[in-house]
């Protein structure tokens, strides 16, 4: 294989939690040396996050694990002894960057702080990734992917366009902290290749999150608009639905203006001059009979043959696919998106590939190290004799 984008940059992963490890985890991908660091009696949480590989809820097959730590090599250290932090300073005498999110103030109290660090590398990078930041009055709150969505403003707008008076809701997954995750390998990226050397980040998944809303705090400040949904329902969509179909579900866009194509679509050409095909404002005052008008037929159609007519009236209308059609989504499948690899617990595993394709210095599969894995391989280049090793496992050190 061709050397990688990020080939020889050195990176510790301390972190815990989605943000931080997925943060490490597309600099490992694109072929950065990740070094994940877990305590030998207490192994990083994420382990204990399913699905789980054959419902066995062991540390070695949780799949949110696998997919968070790829091409990372693990080793065991306890950082809160005097012994473990050693070890650690001395991996960080050879380290790019090292990304962590512990609360606020526990990387000082283990002696670890980033100006401690820097005395060991003045080049050094680290990357702090925690709910609202290194200061602040919510510093030291504890928080979830729910109540970060909620605190950041981006809970606000989560309602059903015809309904903004319906309650706030939040979207699925863990969007808050992977938002974090990518922006903290960006902001580490940056900080990387800057001229200025030696950078400590301060990463909020509260303002991170923040950072991305549609224009909402622009709106307020200057026209004291608050917005209670996506933006759709002014332009007369009447909104970004999702129907029924006789598969599954679409996504129906009329469009902004005049859509009398719509009545072709449907089969119903002597619909072309309904008002709620030809005005805007008459689907938004009225989206219960434009759905009158065109669900009976939706019904009867699959999703794809819905699509592909769609397209050709240059109607903006999609499928919404379900995991197992992603997977044999012809698109993706094309792209080669998805890959295959063999993990010694787990077997082959599929997971989703590239988030970006690099033509000159490619992205790279693998899979999630074994805890501990590495840790004789690592602790060994860095001086510790065999002797050595045994002796500071049997004190529960690594």
């Amino acid at each position: 294989m061709s050397e990688q984008a990020l080939s020889g940059i050195k990176v510790i992963d301390l972190a815990e939690g989605i943000s931080g490890s997925y943060c490490a985890k597309l600099m490992a991908d694109f072929g950065a040396d990740v070094i994940k660091v877990e305590a030998p009696n207490n192994n990083d949480g994420l382990r204990k996050v399913g699905p789980f590989k054959d419902d066995d809820p062991s540390a070695e097959k949780s799949g949110t694990f696998f997919y968070l730590n790829t091409n990372k090599k693990s080793v065991t250290i306890d950082l809160t002894s005097n012994k473990g932090q050693d070890i650690f300073k001395k991996l960080v005498k050879d380290t790019d960057v090292v990304i962590e999110s512990f609360e606020p103030g526990k990387m000082a109290d283990m002696g670890l702080s980033y100006n401690t660090l820097q005395e060991i590398n003045p080049n050094l990078v680290m990357t702090s990734i925690t709910w609202f930041g290194q200061n602040g009055p919510y510093r030291d709150f504890k928080a979830t992917n729910f109540t970060a969505f909620g605190l950041a403003g981006a809970m606000y707008m989560m309602r059903q366009t015809r309904w903004p008076d319906t309650r706030p809701t939040i979207l699925g997954g863990k969007q808050a902290e992977y938002t974090a995750g990518l922006i903290g390998y960006i902001v580490t990226m940056a900080a990387v290749i800057s001229p200025v050397k030696g950078t400590w980040i301060d990463l909020s998944v509260m303002e991170a999150l923040a950072s991305t809303l549609t224009g909402v705090s622009a709106d307020y400040s200057y026209i004291g608009l608050s917005r209670r949904t996506l933006p759709w329902a002014i332009h007369g969509f009447p909104t970004q639905e999702n129907y029924p179909c006789k598969d599954g579900f679409v996504n129906l866009t009329p469009g902004l203006g005049g859509t009398k194509v719509i009545a072709d679509l449907i089969e119903k050409p002597e619909e072309r001059e309904n008002p709620l095909l030809v005005k805007a404002g008459a689907r938004v005052k009225a989206p219960e009979k434009f759905e009158e008008l065109v669900l009976p037929w939706l019904k009867e159609h699959k999703k794809w043959e819905i699509t592909e007519k769609a397209q050709k009236l240059k109607l903006a209308f999609a499928p919404i696919l379900s995991p197992k059609e992603l997977l044999d989504d012809p698109q993706l499948k094309a792209r080669e998106f998805f890959v295959k690899t063999e993990h010694p617990e787990m077997g082959e595993v599929t997971y989703p590939g590239a988030p970006a394709k690099l033509s000159e210095t490619p992205w790279k599969a693998g899979r999630a190290p074994l805890m501990g894995e590495h840790t004789e391989e690592i602790l060994t280049d860095i001086g510790y004799t065999k002797s050595d090793l045994t002796a500071l496992a049997d004190e529960g050190i690594i």
